[in-house]
């Protein structure tokens, strides 16, 4: 259930895409431990407290990187949303509260 040791040390070789973009990373790998094998995580100091938000999970490496291209658009926005949901892509997050998986922007930052 837990395949995370299958990721460790291979981040070069999982590897869809990775873009910087102003203050936000959007980064989209290949995964051993998820409901989908391929996910899109975003970082921006303005949620979740600067730590990582898994956004969207995908069947393919094309739809992976079609994914990927649609966070960078929406992270490079002059208007980012106001929230942004984890889509619980991994096995333990079927034990996680999803009330808690919703990340709102900060205010006035």
């Amino acid at each position: 259930m837990f395949n995370v040791i299958g990721m460790i040390g291979n981040y070069p070789q999982r590897l869809v895409d990775v873009t910087k973009v102003k203050s936000a990373v959007v980064d989209t790998v290949s995964v051993t431990d998820g409901s989908h094998p391929y996910e899109t995580a975003v970082y921006h100091p303005e949620y979740n407290d600067d730590r990582w938000i898994v956004v969207e999970a995908y069947d393919t490496r094309e739809e992976a990187q079609e994914g990927h291209n649609k966070w960078v658009d929406i992270m490079s926005s002059d208007d980012l949303p106001d929230k942004l949901v984890d889509c619980c892509n991994a096995e333990i997050s079927k034990f996680l509260d999803p009330k808690k998986m919703i990340f709102y922007r900060k205010k006035g930052e």
